[in-house]
């Protein structure tokens, strides 16, 4: 029984690579050159791209199809390997998923310790109510290569740190409360806390001042006036004609209600 034995094809070789590119580069350049299009060279230059694309393309053909004689030949390798990449990936799946549980288990048991080891050195601070085992801890102080002695000396330093910014607070600002509420706020940062205060009053301030001014603006436009009303009496005797409308004019002008009275029969006329 004979058996079939079926040969690699030939390795492709582009003997004609670099006098294709040399003759490329060079019609590409010649392209280039033209700086300015008219009527008369347009065609050529058509043309010329027209033909850089057939190189493409015969070039792409060649490719491909050379590069598909020898797929028959490495697909069943390359689908072996890949099944195999698959079978590591998914036999470690449920062991990696049990390893992850672990270690978060230990994070967990390692952050209950730290919050014990918090409250127990927070104990003698007189601002223990201020401060909180989350304002104190980091993500990778639960990693097991993180030492417990360190974050305790870290601890101890970040305590004393905030007792003494607190403190100098209490004893050097007005509206302490306030700016310790700031302090805390802004990652324990004293004099940015103090400044953002300083700016909250001064922009408080601002306002209370353009309200206060504005209220007193509207009290004095807004404010009663109050006219008094009197009752004169004049008596006047033989009154020119020409003289009682000058009269009557000048008493219009100053705004003031008036009445003529005829004494003689003492009728309103």
């Amino acid at each position: 029984m004979t058996e079939n034995i079926k040969l690699l094809p030939e390795v492709p070789v582009l003997k004609e690579y670099q006098l294709v590119k040399d003759e490329l580069i060079i019609r590409i350049d010649k392209l280039n050159k033209i700086i300015t299009l008219t009527e008369d060279n347009k065609k050529d230059v058509k043309a010329a791209i027209v033909e850089m694309n057939k190189i493409k393309d015969r070039i792409s053909r060649f490719r491909i199809d050379e590069t598909a004689k020898f797929l028959e030949y490495i697909n069943p390798c390359v689908n072996q390997c890949k099944e195999l990449e698959k079978l590591c990936v998914d036999g470690c799946a449920q062991v990696k998923a049990k390893v992850s549980e672990l270690e978060e288990l230990e994070k967990q048991q390692k952050i209950g310790t730290l919050k014990k080891l918090f409250e127990f050195a927070l104990e003698p601070c007189p601002f223990r109510n201020l401060l909180k085992f989350e304002m104190f801890f980091e993500q990778s102080m639960s990693n097991k290569t993180s030492s417990i002695t360190v974050i305790e000396s870290q601890l101890k330093e970040w305590i004393a740190n905030r007792t003494s910014d607190i403190e100098f607070i209490n004893n050097n600002t007005d509206e302490a409360q306030v700016i310790i509420a700031i302090y805390l706020k802004n990652g324990f940062r004293l004099t940015t806390a103090i400044e953002t205060h300083q700016e909250i009053y001064k922009n408080e301030s601002e306002i209370k001042a353009m309200i206060s001014s504005e209220d007193s603006m509207l009290a004095a436009v807004s404010k009663p006036t109050f006219e008094k009303k009197m009752d004169i009496k004049v008596s006047i005797k033989d009154l020119p004609k020409s003289k009682v409308k000058a009269l009557e004019s000048f008493l219009n002008g100053l705004g003031v209600d008036w009445e003529i009275w005829d004494y003689k029969d003492s009728k309103n006329v």
